[in-house]
């Protein structure tokens, strides 16, 4: 099972592999294409790692762009670890508003 400790460490590499693009992009220094950089986000360990955290606790898993939607019964949680403001503004969160999102999966089904 994946843990939050196995999700934290895969945060971590997400972060040092996006930095460089999200800040170049912000400060345009060079062309970087927003879409590309999100499809690499959406296929990276660090988001699949949070889907699997999800289906392991009995939720059903739905992308939407950036953003993880985890449902159960009537209950949505939505994941979002990084915002784009506009085409060429970015950022990635900070760790403590993700895993707020995670423990949030952790209870138990009503």
């Amino acid at each position: 099972m994946v843990d939050i400790g196995e999700i934290r460490e895969s945060f971590r590499k997400f972060r040092e592999e996006f930095s460089e693009d999200i800040l170049d992009m912000n400060l345009e220094k060079r062309d970087v294409k927003a879409e590309e950089i999100k499809t690499k986000m959406v296929e990276s360990e660090f988001f699949k790692s949070i889907r699997e955290f999800a289906k392991e606790r009995g939720w059903s898993v739905e992308d939407k762009d950036l953003t993880i939607c985890a449902k159960r019964g009537d209950e949505v949680v939505e994941i979002d670890p990084v915002v784009f403001t506009s085409e060429k503004t970015a950022f990635i969160k900070p760790w403590i508003k993700v895993v707020d999102r995670l423990e949030r999966l952790q209870s138990p089904e009503d």
